[in-house]
């Protein structure tokens, strides 16, 4: 339906708000679009939701498809302390044995249930594209500031794009706290002016230099900050 529309990865990532990465999940079957995606994409795309679900059942066995029209209700309490009896055994992502889809099915509060036990588990990295559809914005807010209390840079870079103001603004007393000053440059485009004056009055404060700044300071001296 993409390619038949004239769209990129990219073109439906940026319309529904998720990463391309996820879109060429779906595409290959290895995920679903959140249902609650599947009203718009069906809008973009000029066709009916059942045409959706249709078009992925199509490229899908059988099997998998009935699990995937399952996982598209939301889930009964039941149904749901089974599959956190399955996460609380886990103790890594590798050792999981339900499908990370499963929080298409949930609703917040089961969601942040088991949120909390995949940011224990060794390896929780491997999910967050798979994940990240599916969280709200406290959700992800929990998620982007446990990476950066972690320490787990590589993780929160990809993950800058996904952080309202408040959150940049944590991550940034964190960093600063820590004296994790590399970061630092990778968040300075996406920083807003009091989130670079903050920055400049740490540096001041504490009689520190640092080159990797050199950039931020000079965005300030245009902002006549400096």
């Amino acid at each position: 339906m993409r390619l038949k529309n004239g769209f990129t990865q990219l073109n439906i990532a940026d319309r529904l708000g998720v990463t391309p990465q996820a879109v060429s999940k779906w595409e290959r079957y290895e995920s679903m679009p959140d249902i609650t995606l599947l009203p718009e994409l069906a809008k973009i795309y000029g066709v009916a939701v059942e045409d959706i679900i249709t078009a992925g059942e199509a490229g899908q066995d059988n099997d998998i498809s009935d699990i995937m029209r399952v996982l598209n209700t939301f889930m009964d309490e039941r149904i749901f302390q089974k599959a956190l009896r399955e996460f609380r055994k886990a103790k890594s992502i590798s050792e999981l044995r339900i499908p990370i889809d499963i929080f298409m099915a949930m609703n917040a509060r089961q969601k942040d249930i088991l949120l909390d036990l995949i940011l224990d588990m060794d390896g929780y990295d491997l999910v967050i594209d798979d994940i990240m559809q599916y969280l709200n914005m406290a959700q992800r807010a929990k998620l982007i500031i446990r990476a950066a209390k972690n320490g787990d840079y590589e993780i929160l870079e990809t993950l800058i794009p996904f952080m309202t103001k408040a959150v940049r603004t944590e991550v940034v007393k964190l960093l600063l706290e820590r004296g994790q000053f590399d970061f630092l440059e990778e968040m300075i485009l996406f920083l807003n002016r009091e989130q670079k004056e903050m920055i400049l009055r740490y540096f001041l404060d504490n009689g520190l230099e640092y080159e990797a700044l050199e950039n931020l300071l000079l965005l300030l001296a245009n902002q006549k900050i400096v």
